[in-house]
């Protein structure tokens, strides 16, 4: 009976701050709102050039009890208002992932950009240009640091610049594929990363690209050199990704297959790009030496 006596109690309490819980959550159901029109949330977002067509643009959240998160295409920002950089030019769609009571609400704003005044980094320039021409690369016809090709195999990380266990110079062929002296890949910024084979034939073949500074550790301690034999003094740059589109010679050196569109970014200045792919499974500075990438030379379309 007295076990009885104290559980009595027990449960009434349970059973009250169950029915106290149930009220509190219908209350906070009731609360949450409505769901606020893109429209309505459109016009009260700001979105404008520093000056007319610059690429410094200044975003602003003016919507009162709206908070959110802009996506201006190279980055995120949840600031009410910021200046942020785009490097593309054209018109470009920024998004603004409105929170407000009733949950959240996809809003899209466009800026036109007619000059990068403002590079994202100069590294941006330094690839691809700063109008809407961009920058393209070609092959380089004196590779030296102990290459006789600007096309060739290297051991993957061992050889940290040009290919130096086999290569191909201009006019030469390997795996049935040609260094065409005529052949280059240009960069151009207009409306996106975009990226432009141009082949012996006269054909073009156009993708995108994206590319990020900094690397691992072991990559960024090698010591590769630029082709005046000038060390680079920072180990590989980076990484690029190309997407539906390759340099020229877009092969595997010693097996001829597709490039998979991934490369190190070995060697980069304003004249020099070297790009560096590693062969499938191999092994970064392999004690054995059995590991080999494929490895483009490629300067500066003048």
């Amino acid at each position: 009976m007295k076990c009885i006596k104290y559980i009595w109690p027990l449960l009434n309490t349970v059973f009250i701050l169950m029915l106290v819980s149930c009220m509190d959550a219908e209350v906070d159901n009731d609360s949450l709102g409505s769901v606020v029109p893109a429209e309505e949330i459109a016009a009260n977002l700001d979105v404008h050039g520093i000056t007319p067509g610059s690429n410094m643009v200044v975003i602003k959240n003016n919507n009162q009890g709206i908070s959110g998160m802009w996506d201006y295409l190279v980055g995120v920002t949840t600031a009410q208002t910021d200046t942020v950089l785009i490097p593309f030019l054209g018109e470009q769609t920024l998004k603004f992932y409105a929170t407000c009571g009733g949950g959240q609400v996809l809003v899209e704003k466009k800026v036109k950009i007619d000059v990068i005044d403002h590079p994202l980094d100069a590294s941006w320039a330094m690839l691809a240009g700063t109008d809407n021409t961009g920058k393209s690369w070609t092959w380089d016809p004196a590779p030296a640091r102990g290459s006789w090709g600007c096309w060739g195999a290297g051991g993957y990380g061992w050889s940290s610049d040009v290919p130096n266990w086999s290569c191909t110079d201009i006019g030469g062929s390997n795996q049935g594929h040609t260094v065409y002296a005529d052949e280059y890949i240009t960069f151009d910024l207009k409306g996106g990363a975009n990226a432009t084979l141009h082949l012996h034939d006269g054909s073009v073949v156009k993708g995108s690209f994206s590319f990020s500074k900094g690397t691992s550790a072991d990559k960024a301690g090698l010591k590769p050199s630029f082709r005046d034999g000038s060390a680079t003094g920072q180990g590989w740059w980076g990484t690029l990704t190309l997407k539906g589109v390759t340099p020229p010679c877009g092969y595997q050196y010693y097996s001829g297959a597709p490039s998979t569109g991934v490369y190190d970014i070995a060697v980069f200045n304003e004249n020099e790009l070297i790009l560096i792919e590693p062969d499938p499974g191999a092994i970064f500075c392999d004690p054995a030496w059995a590991s080999s990438s494929t490895h483009w030379c490629l300067v500066e379309k003048k």
